[in-house]
């Protein structure tokens, strides 16, 4: 089976097919990697906190003209 996954993870030996896999699986060893700058939420991918910060923006963009909401 080690051929079938060739990657492995140094930090926990989990094993994986595609070298990208590996790369993505390394993030969730390091906490908090990715900060949202308006929250402060912690995030393992960049895409996670893209995705996050998308919240933000649609918050801002029907915000109520008359109140601070």
């Amino acid at each position: 089976q080690a051929a079938a996954r060739p990657f492995c993870c140094e930090v926990c030996g989990r094993s994986y097919k595609h070298g990208g896999s590996l790369v993505n699986h390394r993030q969730t060893h390091t906490t908090g990697l990715f900060r949202c700058a308006a929250c402060h939420k912690a995030f393992y991918n960049l895409m996670a906190l893209k995705n996050h910060r998308r919240t933000h923006a649609e918050r801002r963009r029907h915000r109520c003209g008359l109140c601070p909401k």
